[in-house]
């Protein structure tokens, strides 16, 4: 949730909160929105409700993503949503998806600029020239969804690490074959995935988005994170200094993505962006309105 002012067409952040719902939790396997995730999702946006009345909101805009375009069970809990909290939300696409995420991290970074985001069912890649969006794809690859389909032991095998690591390359290479645009430009991050491994090298017991916000990290250090979570059980991850203990299942799969990323960009650093699709999402839909 992302709560601010407009001041003069600048947004001003008053709060923003993360809540891990999982939302794609079985939806690959089942093609429907798991009733356990359902009700994390609708605890969230109660409790979001209440705080924004507490900082008296005068609108809202709410949006799904990848786990909702996907389920075919989203229209009745939409509705369930808007009955019980006269909330509305838009279902967007992949490319408007990735078309916010530029939006947000275009408010930080301009000039040529290739963007990704991880999240739990689809990773966005975002190309942009001075704050103009050139090409961009959404591909059905995530955190979530490669966890489910292949890490059932824990810790996982080296084989299910290597097959789902052969799987996404496999991907990422023929999806972006035409896509990647000529260097030199900026990689950046946005995103749980991104913002989870800059916490985990800080070591941030509590989220600090001015240490996180245009923080890097390589692929050297990226590696040496991959081995260090492989080698451990989901508890003994939940332990990290750093990872919200909600992630401690998927970040491995989010981080072999991003390491995936780095082979087929040959880039061997990225920078993180704390501003993301919530503040495109404000920036378009009540900022540029009221231009």
């Amino acid at each position: 949730m992302l709560i601010f002012r407009n001041c003069e067409g600048k947004l001003i952040r008053v709060n923003k909160s993360v809540r891990y719902t999982r939302m794609g939790q079985g939806v690959n396997q089942t093609g429907r929105l798991h009733p356990d995730a359902e009700k994390r999702n609708f605890e969230a946006l109660e409790e979001f409700k209440t705080i924004a009345e507490d900082y008296h909101v005068t609108d809202f805009y709410l949006f799904g993503t990848s786990a909702m375009r996907d389920a075919e069970n989203t229209e009745n809990y939409t509705a369930y949503i808007r009955e019980k909290l006269g909330l509305n939300i838009e279902v967007i696409s992949g490319e408007a998806e990735a078309e916010l995420g530029f939006v947000g991290v275009s408010q930080c970074f301009d000039d040529k600029i290739l963007i990704f985001d991880i999240g739990g069912g689809s990773t966005e890649f975002i190309y942009g020239e001075n704050n103009e969006i050139k090409k961009m794809m959404s591909l059905n690859l995530g955190c979530v969804r490669c966890t489910e389909e292949y890490l059932f032991s824990d810790p996982p095998t080296v084989q299910e690490l290597e097959q789902m690591n052969e799987r996404i390359y496999s991907e990422f290479v023929k999806r972006t074959k035409d896509f990647l645009p000529t260097k030199p430009y900026k990689l950046i991050g946005i995103g749980g995935t991104a913002t989870s491994l800059s916490t985990i090298k800080q070591e941030l017991k509590i989220y600090d988005s001015e240490k996180v916000h245009k923080s890097t990290i390589t692929k050297d250090e990226l590696e040496v994170m991959i081995d260090n979570l492989s080698g451990k059980t989901i508890q003994e991850r939940q332990n990290i200094v750093g990872l919200e203990a909600k992630r401690a299942d998927i970040i491995l799969a989010g981080a072999l993505l991003l390491l995936n990323i780095f082979k087929i960009t040959g880039e061997n650093s990225f920078t993180v962006c704390d501003y993301d699709n919530l503040e495109g999402a404000a920036y378009r839909h009540f900022v540029m309105k009221m231009k």
